[in-house]
């Protein structure tokens, strides 16, 4: 059952913003102009050069980046598809995380009156004391929180209500969920074809520059795929499997030195990516039971060009 595989997790991250609307300039510029107060607003920049500010942003950034590379997508509130193989890798990376965003804002607190000092006479006539909540407060702003539900089921429905009514419910709370998964199988088919198809498309410009990342992040992707896919998908293992196998054996050094070497892997790269097109195809021509059928195919129109080989 999906419920032993997978759970519901959503990274909550709170951030001071540093950012005031001044409510008083928003009046006199539209009386000046002759507007409407509504018809717009001044927001002050409270801090500038705050570089520990702009490091928890930092932080942020790469807390809900490490989130969304082991998660799928599953609903619009937040909540992402986490499975059960990651629980214990996200716990002990969260746990990093957040050691380090409570040592980041400590640090932040305690140059904070400094930051003050410094944008005061850049804001001149528009600095306010009361715009800088003191540090008490201000810590109460930023915070990092991890929730982790259960995946809902149409048999945990328990409210009084007929027979008839409680299937039809129960039913559609198990519609939902497959629809979610399907969405999850999805993103896993769109990230896997996306990182391909971008190595076709750089090594196929002898001129471009790339990067190490270029192997490194295919090599990252099909390296957890199999623990994300908790459909159990066969085709998007063998996907993986065979990318690794063929397009993750030379460094990006390696390719750029030798052209053969470039052009061999790029070619192997838009083979697979017209492979996997092909096969999301056979399944709209002939739809499989599941979350991986034709909806996949058809979401993805967009991404159905298939690069040309070198």
């Amino acid at each position: 059952m999906i419920t032993e595989r997978a759970m519901l997790a959503a990274v909550h991250i709170s951030i001071w913003t540093a950012v005031k609307h001044d409510r008083k300039v928003s009046r006199d510029v539209a009386d000046q102009h002759g507007a409407h107060q509504s018809a717009g607003r001044y927001n002050k920049q409270l801090l500038r050069g705050a570089d520990r500010l702009d490091e928890l942003r930092t932080l942020a950034g790469q807390i809900r980046q490490y989130f969304y590379t082991i998660t799928l997508p599953w609903s619009d509130e937040g909540f992402r598809l986490l499975p059960s193989n990651f629980y214990f890798d996200l716990m002990a990376r969260m746990r990093e995380f957040e050691a380090g965003f409570e040592q980041g804002v400590e640090s932040f607190l305690r140059v904070y009156p400094q930051y003050i000092e410094q944008v005061r006479p850049e804001l001149n006539g528009l600095f306010r004391e009361e715009d800088y909540p003191d540090a008490e407060k201000l810590r109460t702003k930023f915070g990092v929180n991890l929730e982790i539900l259960p995946i809902p089921s149409g048999t945990d429905f328990r409210v009084q209500m007929s027979a008839e009514e409680q299937a039809r419910v129960s039913r559609e709370i198990d519609a939902n969920v497959r629809e979610s998964l399907m969405r999850g199988t999805e993103d896993l088919w769109k990230r896997l074809r996306e990182v391909v198809a971008h190595m076709v498309d750089r090594l196929n410009e002898p001129e471009s520059r790339f990067h190490g990342s270029l192997v490194t992040n295919v090599m990252d992707l099909v390296e957890i795929l199999p623990r994300l896919n908790v459909n159990g998908d066969a085709d998007l293992n063998r996907f993986a499997e065979q990318i690794k196998h063929s397009l993750c054996n030379y460094t990006a050094q390696d390719l750029k030195k030798h052209d053969l070497l470039r052009v061999t892997t790029a070619a192997d790269a838009a083979n697979i990516v017209a492979e996997m097109d092909g096969v999301l195809r056979s399944r709209e021509a002939e739809p499989a039971p599941g979350p991986t059928a034709a909806d996949i195919f058809n979401r993805m129109s967009a991404y159905m060009e298939t690069p040309a080989a070198a």
